[in-house]
C-alpha cells in the first residue's frame, strides 16, 4: 500500500497520521509547496491534511482526476467545509440552530430581523473562529456590513447569519469516520467561541445523545471523516457546523483515543475498494 499525506505545516496531527500510516505500507509525504499539476504519482489513496480549505479542495480535485483516491473526497470537502452547504444538507437529519443565507446587505438585515438578536455571522468558509462576530444589534449588524462590503473577497459577500446560542461555557466537538462514532470531547472556554485553536480546554464526553446526534450528522453526507461540532442549547443539542479537514490533537489527549489510526485505517479500506 502507497499511502501520501499532503501538508502545509508539519502538525502534530500529520506526524502521528505519518506513524500510523506507516504500518499499512510505504507513506510519502506531500509539501504543497512541491506541488504542481497535472502531477501524476504513482499511490494508493493520498490523505488531505492542507491547512487551507480551498488549497485542500483542489489538491483533491486535481488527484482525483489523475485516478488517485483522496481522504477526504474533493466534494465532501467542498460541501461539508462550506457553512451553508453543510447547514442546508444537516438540517434535513439534524436540529441546527435557527439560520439563514444572504446574497445583499439589503437582505441580510432581513434575515437578521427575523432571525432575532443577538445572532453571529460567519464567513462560509473559514475555520479557528476567524472573523465570526457576535451581533447584539441592527447597529452592529450594519458596521459588520459595511466592512464586509470593503473588504475584496467576494466570498464575504455571501451572508450566513445564525441565531447566538447561550452556551453552558462549553459546546461539543465529536468525531465519525466511515460512519462509526470515534469519540468526543467537550470544549470549555470562558470566551464564546470554544475553538481548541482559540485556547478551548478538551475534556472527554460520553454521551448516548451526543453519540446518536453525530452519527445522524454524518449521515447527511454518508461518507469520510468529520468532526462535527454540537451546542447545548435551551432547545437542546443542536449541530451547529461540521469540518471534513479536523484537526484532533485536543481531542486525542482528552480522550486517549487513537484518532489518527481511525483515519488511516479508513483510507486503506477505501483505497482496497
Amino acid at each position: 500500500m502507497k499511502i501520501g499525506i499532503t501538508y502545509s505545516i508539519l502538525r502534530e496531527e500529520e506526524r502521528i497520521i505519518r506513524e500510523r500510516a506507516g504500518e499499512f505500507g510505504e507513506v510519502f509525504m506531500l509539501h504543497e509547496k512541491e506541488m504542481s499539476f497535472p502531477l501524476r504519482l504513482d499511490l494508493d489513496v493520498v490523505i488531505i491534511r492542507n491547512m487551507s480549505h480551498f488549497k485542500a479542495l483542489y489538491t483533491a480535485k486535481l488527484l482525483e482526476e489523475t485516478g488517485i483516491v483522496t481522504v477526504n473526497p474533493s466534494w465532501l470537502l467542498h460541501e461539508a467545509g462550506d457553512k451553508a452547504m453543510a447547514t442546508a444538507r444537516l438540517e434535513k437529519t439534524v436540529p441546527v440552530p435557527k439560520w439563514g443565507v444572504a446574497l445583499s446587505e439589503e437582505e441580510a438585515i432581513k434575515v437578521s430581523e427575523s432571525l432575532g438578536y443577538p445572532l453571529v455571522i460567519k464567513p462560509v468558509f473559514g475555520s479557528w473562529g476567524r472573523l465570526i462576530v457576535k451581533v447584539n444589534d441592527r447597529d452592529a449588524l450594519e458596521a459588520v456590513l459595511e466592512h464586509r462590503k470593503w473588504m475584496g473577497n467576494p466570498l464575504y459577500k455571501i451572508y450566513y447569519l445564525q441565531r447566538f446560542i447561550e452556551k453552558p461555557g462549553r459546546d461539543i466537538r465529536a468525531i465519525v469516520i466511515d460512519g462509526e462514532f470515534v469519540t468526543a470531547m467537550y470544549r470549555y472556554s470562558e470566551h464564546w467561541i470554544t475553538n481548541a485553536a482559540r485556547g478551548g480546554r478538551g475534556e472527554a464526553c460520553e454521551n448516548e445523545e451526543v453519540r446518536e446526534l453525530s452519527l445522524r450528522a454524518w449521515e447527511a453526507f454518508g461518507e469520510g471523516a468529520l468532526a462535527i461540532d454540537i451546542f447545548e442549547g435551551s432547545e437542546g443539542l443542536l449541530v451547529n457546523e461540521v469540518n471534513p479537514n479536523m484537526e484532533f490533537k485536543t481531542a486525542l489527549k482528552a480522550t486517549g483515543v487513537d484518532i489518527a489510526r481511525k483515519l488511516v485505517e479508513y483510507a486503506v479500506r477505501v483505497a482496497k475498494a
